[in-house]
C-alpha cells in the first residue's frame, strides 16, 4: 500500500484557536499552524457534506491537547508504515455453522483432520492484488493454515461448556487448494486458500494458505507512552477513510452521549491531529455503552502529502483503510 502521510492544520476562526464555528457547521477561516507563526489565511471552508459531522474551529482545550500529542509523536519518532498489504479479513473465511455445537467446536479448537486429508505443503501460489498486479507467494500446508486460523486454539483445545465431547468436534474430510477473495487495506485481493469439507457442515470453511509475512495485520496499539489521559469531552479519530489532496475523511468515535459531537483538526507542518468534542454533560447523566464511528470531512489548508493523520486521543497514526482495532 502507498505510504500514508499524516498532516495537521490548525483551523481557526479569524486566527484564534478557540473562535466559534459558523452556524452552518463550517469554519470561518483556516490558518496553517507552524507551532510558532501562522501564514496567510486561506479561503473559507465549505459547509459540511450531508451525513458528515460538522467541523468546528478547535477549542482551546483541543488545541492544547493537540500540542501535547504532537510533542509525544515527535519524541516517539516517525510512525511505522506497513510495507505489505494489511489483511482485514480473518485467516478463516467462514460461511456459518449449522448447529451451535459446531460453532463451539470451532471456537474452542476441536477440529481434526481425517487420515485421508493430504497435508503436504503445496509449494507456491499467486497473490493477485487490488491494483491488478500479482506476485508469487509461498504457501503453508493445511495443518498450519488451520492452526493459524484458529489463533493457536488447536494446541490447547478448551472444554466445550458442557457440550458432550462427541458433539463438540469437527472433522475435516477433504482439503482442496483454490483461490478466494479477501479484504485488504487496498481493496479485495485474491489469494490461495485451503477449502475444507467438514463432515456434517453444509458449507465449506476456507483458510488462507499463504505463508506468514505476506500480509500485515492490524495491530491494536494503546496510547503513546507518557501521554496524559484524554480530557472528558474529547473524542478520538478511529479511522482514516479517504484522502484526496487537502480533503480528508475520517471517523470520529461516538457513543450514547455524543449529542453535539463535532469534528476538530489541528494541522501542523509534520502531522495532522484529528478528533472531536462534545459539550459538557448535565450532572448525573447516565450514558449507554454503545459505540458508533461518525464520519467527518476535513478541508485542510494544504494537501495532506506525506504527513501522518494522528488521533487526538491515543497519539497513534490512522492508516488509510485500516481500522484502529
Amino acid at each position: 500500500m502507498g505510504t500514508l502521510a499524516l498532516g495537521l492544520v490548525l483551523l481557526t476562526g479569524c486566527g484564534s484557536a478557540d473562535a466559534p464555528g459558523r452556524a452552518d457547521g463550517g469554519v470561518g477561516t483556516s490558518v496553517p499552524a507552524h507551532d510558532a507563526t501562522a501564514s496567510a489565511p486561506v479561503p473559507p471552508l465549505p459547509s459540511p457534506d450531508p451525513g458528515m459531522l460538522p467541523v468546528r474551529a478547535p477549542s482551546a482545550e483541543f488545541a492544547d491537547r493537540a500540542k501535547v500529542v504532537a510533542d509525544a509523536v515527535r519524541r516517539a519518532g516517525p510512525p511505522p508504515v506497513p510495507t505489505q498489504p494489511v489483511l482485514l479479513s480473518s485467516w478463516a473465511l467462514l460461511e456459518g455453522f449449522d448447529t451451535g455445537e459446531q460453532k463451539v467446536a470451532w471456537t474452542y479448537g476441536h477440529v481434526t483432520l481425517a487420515p485421508a486429508v493430504d497435508q503436504a505443503v503445496a509449494g507456491s501460489g499467486t497473490l493477485r492484488l487490488p491494483d491488478g498486479s500479482s506476485r508469487p507467494v509461498d504457501l503453508v500446508g493445511v495443518r498450519p493454515a488451520l492452526d493459524r486460523a484458529l489463533e493457536g486454539a488447536l494446541s490447547k483445545p478448551r472444554d466445550c461448556d458442557g457440550i458432550p465431547a462427541a458433539q463438540c468436534r469437527l472433522v475435516v474430510s477433504e482439503a482442496v487448494l483454490v483461490e478466494a477473495a479477501v479484504r485488504t487495506s487496498g481493496g479485495d485481493a485474491t489469494v490461495p486458500v485451503w477449502r475444507l469439507t467438514v463432515d456434517g457442515l453444509a458449507h465449506p470453511i476456507s483458510v488462507i494458505a499463504v505463508a506468514d509475512g505476506v500480509f500485515a495485520q492490524p495491530q491494536h496499539l494503546g496510547p503513546l507512552p507518557g501521554l496524559p489521559d484524554v480530557p472528558v469531552g474529547l473524542h478520538g479519530a478511529d479511522s482514516l477513510r479517504r484522502v484526496e489532496g487537502a480533503t480528508v475523511d475520517v471517523g470520529i468515535a461516538g457513543g450514547g452521549c455524543d449529542e453535539g459531537l463535532v469534528a476538530q483538526v489541528v494541522e501542523l507542518d509534520d502531522m495532522v491531529v484529528v478528533g472531536g468534542t462534545t459539550p459538557p454533560l448535565p450532572k448525573d447523566t447516565a450514558c449507554t455503552a454503545d459505540y458508533a464511528s461518525r464520519p467527518a470531512r476535513l478541508h485542510l489548508a494544504q494537501p495532506l502529502g506525506t504527513r501522518p493523520v494522528i488521533d487526538i486521543a491515543s497519539g497513534r497514526p490512522r492508516v488509510l483503510g485500516v481500522p484502529a482495532f
